[in-house]
């Protein structure tokens, strides 16, 4: 028997959107317009993470401390952080989340010391901002390491891959094309309750897939 001996199959995003239509059935509409479909896209790998099923996005990345200092401004891709150390004579500690309100009632703010505590602030435009307590007492003795969760990048072109492992095509192309099927005129009900009963199912076992692959499992601390 004869094959390929290649493994790189992929779909760029104009195949994603052309294979969801399909699914669909029927006959292309103005409702297919490709930044339509992009921006649906978009949306559905939001829901996504804001559900906390994205866990090919994670990353790890280190913050160097200075004396002073009680907080730092994180990357914009960062959507939480899902578990941070401070690592002080190459050993690692892992530090206590606390929420933003447990900060805020903190009394002595100012407090130096070697940090034990961190909190998340999830709000300003250019991305987090982690707080710690006490305040670092050194710049030079401790270093923060933390893996985050972050954000799949934009489809702002169908001539790009989308932003997720190849597992994951079959469950975002159902996804697309559930979501999709509910804009376009003339899809009977019946229709587009089994696009979404396959999209479910095909989502399900997917993740449930992840989950079994990863030993952590975190869901956003905060949404987004």
């Amino acid at each position: 028997m004869a094959t390929s001996g290649t493994t790189n199959f992929n779909l760029d995003i104009a195949d994603i959107i052309e294979e969801a239509i399909s699914q669909i059935g029927g006959e292309v509409t103005l409702g297919d317009d490709p930044r339509e479909a992009r921006r649906s896209l978009d949306l559905l790998l939001r829901e996504w993470q804001n559900r906390g099923y994205s866990l090919w996005k994670t990353d790890l990345n280190t913050i160097s401390l200075t004396k002073g200092v009680d907080s730092f401004s994180m990357p914009s891709n960062v959507i939480d952080v899902l578990i941070a150390t401070i690592r002080q004579n190459d050993n690692d500690i892992e530090l206590t989340r606390i929420t933003m309100e447990e900060y805020e009632k903190v009394p002595n703010k100012s407090s130096q010391g070697k940090p034990t505590q961190y909190a998340i602030q999830s709000t300003t435009a250019d991305g987090p901002t982690i707080y710690f307590w006490p305040v670092p007492d050194s710049s030079t003795e401790y270093q923060i390491r933390y893996r985050y969760f972050g954000y799949t990048q934009d489809n702002s072109a169908s001539r790009y891959d989308a932003d997720v492992p190849t597992h994951m095509l079959p469950a975002l192309t159902a996804g697309l094309a559930f979501k999709m099927s509910l804009k376009r005129p003339g899809i009977p009900e019946s229709r587009i309750a089994l696009l979404k009963s396959i999209y479910d199912q095909i989502f399900n076992e997917a993740f449930t897939s992840d989950r079994e692959r990863e030993s952590l499992f975190v869901k956003p601390f905060f949404r987004v």
